[in-house]
């Protein structure tokens, strides 16, 4: 938890790099956007997490929970696509709930293994690259805890990065670690993992949709993105601290890791908890 906070309090600022928003993930790219253009990809990654999370269904003053929400732009977005809904993004970073709550939106220092809401009082529920911080490969103390709040009948929407064999190449092992500590992540998501827990705890209506080839132009933005900035901090001559450097680092490296399709996928998960 400490090494998360630091990584997230330290490299923070730096997102206004790759957004303006400060949309911390992938895009989505479809026919019709232009994939030298990030932010509408970023936004339309955004905007698929939302249409699969059944607002329709919610009464307005229904609690929408986004688990783990950084600086808060996907709650804005939300609430400029689906104004006067209730809300409300949790993240262990204080920093994060200082910005975020500056920038215009509802958050509230909290952990999404141990949420401070009653059983059944949340209408939906999304995590945007950010349950990859739950502890363990199959992440059951977050979606144990998510199917906890849900209200019966309650959508959940997940996007992450998650491997998806057991026996991987050393080469593949040595770029993820490198990644992983880079992001502060304990482990990735296995997906085989996540997908036989899920059922087991409870949920229903299970979806998954895997987003590797649409956030292919945004992940081809991120080396070249990454060694600019890298320049341009060195040629105003700030010195980088080594949790910055360790993140630039896995910002290069995640290309590479994304061509190992056997291996790595990027994908959306959905469900429900059972009415």
């Amino acid at each position: 938890m400490k090494d998360v906070v630091q990584y997230f309090s330290d490299t923070g600022m730096d997102y206004a790099t790759w957004s303006r928003e400060f949309n911390m993930h992938f895009g989505y790219w479809r026919w019709g956007l232009n994939p030298l253009r990030r932010e509408p990809m970023l936004e339309e990654m955004n905007a698929q997490v939302f249409s699969r999370l059944g607002l329709e269904e919610l009464q307005r003053d229904e609690l929408v929970l986004d688990l783990g929400c950084g600086l808060g732009a996907s709650l804005r977005s939300l609430e400029r696509r689906w104004g006067g809904r209730n809300l409300l993004g949790v993240t262990v970073v204080p920093w994060q709930v200082e910005q975020a709550t500056r920038l215009g939106s509802r958050v509230q220092l909290a952990s999404y293994t141990d949420l401070p809401f009653a059983d059944g009082s949340v209408g939906a529920a999304y995590a945007l690259e950010s349950h990859c911080y739950a502890p363990g490969p199959d992440k059951a103390a977050f979606y144990r805890e998510l199917f906890r709040v849900l209200k019966p009948g309650g959508r959940f929407v997940v996007v992450d990065g998650f491997t998806t064999r057991s026996r991987r190449s050393w080469l593949f092992t040595r770029l993820l670690d490198e990644i992983r500590r880079g992001w502060a992540v304990d482990c990735f998501p296995h997906l085989p993992a996540v997908w036989s827990a899920l059922p087991e705890i409870g949920f229903e209506e299970l979806r998954r949709c895997d987003f590797s080839w649409n956030i292919a132009p945004t992940a081809l933005h991120a080396p070249f993105l990454s060694f600019g900035f890298a320049l341009s901090r060195w040629w105003a001559g700030e010195r980088l601290n080594q949790v910055r450097w360790n993140h630039l680092r896995a910002c290069l490296l995640s290309l590479a890791v994304g061509m190992h399709r056997g291996d790595f996928s990027y994908c959306l998960i959905s469900g429900r908890r059972p009415r």
